[in-house]
């Protein structure tokens, strides 16, 4: 009979989820527990059915162990819980601890930002990626000093530059950045507060893309129209410069046009009047003429 004393096989997939979270010295990825679970082999003597159970477990019973194991610990009560920061779970103490891990510690004072470094990581998490000059916009201040103390606690990073002239950096939130305020994401910014809904850096990048498109078109337009609607100056300029022609006459044709050419410049409402006087004028000669011969 051996001597060898045989360690018992856990009793379910939740407490080997509980262990290698509780070993782990940074959070562990649903993927990276399942990782390390299948990479187990049975030995001899062991119960490889039970092992091969473990050794074939799939994402979607990981999940249900870590929502196991995250109700247990709030039932127990224990001083710490499970946490997820980022899409990574890891043990953390519960706040309401916190004075006694520091004593603990040796950490007389915890870490705290000041408002103005606080304001500046808020721009940074709601509008990233953004450059220096956009933060500064926005605080309407000088933001070297904040962005200096948030890049020594590692809160932010670099992440790119920008498309901008000079190209400068862009600037955006660290995985520390969630875990060192309890977020599992940057969607829940918005939940906190509904009225700062955090900018999509996808859509961002595209709006700025559409308006360099846009102004090259713009511009383009703006020089058809000019070059199609004259101006008040050019206007002008034509209606000083514009002379017309009168048509060329021949002398034949102005001969021949005095010959047929008759004006009656008399009023119209004489007319009649000028026909009844000579009218009666010829009717006085006829009544001379007859007293004549009777003479």
């Amino acid at each position: 009979m051996s001597d060898e004393v045989k360690i018992p096989l856990p009793r379910s997939l939740q407490e080997i989820v509980g262990a290698l979270l509780f070993a782990s010295e940074t959070p562990l990825t649903a993927n990276e527990i399942r990782d390390g679970i299948r990479a187990v082999e049975p030995t001899e003597g062991e119960n490889a059915e039970m092992m091969d159970v473990y050794r074939t477990c799939t994402s979607k019973e990981i999940a249900e162990a870590l929502r196991g194991l995250e109700k247990a610990l709030d039932v127990a009560g224990v001083g710490f819980s499970l946490v997820c920061s980022g899409n990574a779970y890891r043990l953390q103490s519960a706040p309401s601890c916190g004075r006694y891990v520091r004593a603990l510690l040796k950490m007389d004072r915890p870490s705290r930002l000041g408002r103005a470094s606080l304001e500046t990581l808020a721009i940074i998490a709601y509008r990233q990626p953004l450059t220096k000059s956009e933060m500064e916009e926005i605080r309407g201040v000088d933001v070297s000093a904040n962005i200096k103390t948030l890049m020594d606690m590692q809160l932010i990073r670099l992440v790119g530059k920008s498309e901008l002239p000079g190209h400068p950096f862009l600037y955006g939130t660290t995985p520390l950045f969630l875990e060192h305020f309890g977020l599992s994401s940057l969607e829940q910014l918005n939940e906190l507060d509904p009225t700062l809904q955090r900018s999509n850096p996808r859509k961002k990048a595209l709006d700025y893309k559409r308006k360099q498109t846009e102004k090259p078109a713009a511009a383009e337009e703006e020089g058809e129209v000019s070059a199609e609607t004259p101006s008040e100056e050019s206007i002008q300029q034509t209606d000083e410069e514009v002379v017309i022609s009168e048509p060329v006459v021949q002398e034949e044709d102005i001969e021949r046009d005095e010959d047929d050419l008759f004006i009656d410049d008399t009023p119209d409402e004489f007319d009649d009047d000028d026909d009844d006087e000579f009218d009666d004028d010829d009717d006085d000669i006829e009544d001379e003429e007859e007293d004549e011969d009777e003479l």
